[in-house]
C-alpha cells in the first residue's frame, strides 16, 4: 500500500509541477501547487488501491463459495470394506 501512495504522490507532484511551470507561474507558486497535488495524488491512489484490493478479495471469496456449492457431494462406497480380524 505504501508503494501506491508514493507513486500517486510522485505522479501528482510531477504533473502539477510541469503544468505550472509551462503556464509561466512563479517557482514558489509552482512548488506550492505541486506539494498540494502530491498529497492529493497520494491519497487518491491509496483510496483506489484499497477499493481495488477489497473488490478483488470479494471476488475471490464469491468464487470460492461458488466452487464449494458446485462440487457434487461425495458418495459413499456401496460395498463396505470387510474388517480384518486380528489373530
Amino acid at each position: 500500500m505504501k508503494y501506491f501512495l508514493l507513486v500517486g504522490g510522485f505522479i501528482g507532484f510531477v504533473v502539477a509541477f510541469v503544468s505550472g511551470w509551462n503556464a509561466g507561474n512563479s517557482p514558489a507558486v509552482v512548488l506550492r501547487d505541486a506539494t498540494v497535488a502530491c498529497f492529493v495524488g497520494g491519497m487518491l491512489f491509496r483510496l483506489l488501491h484499497a477499493a481495488f484490493i477489497s473488490g478483488l478479495k470479494a471476488k475471490l471469496l464469491d468464487r470460492s463459495r461458488f466452487d464449494a456449492a458446485a462440487e457434487p457431494p461425495e458418495e459413499e462406497d456401496p460395498r463396505p470394506r470387510a474388517r480384518r480380524r486380528r489373530a
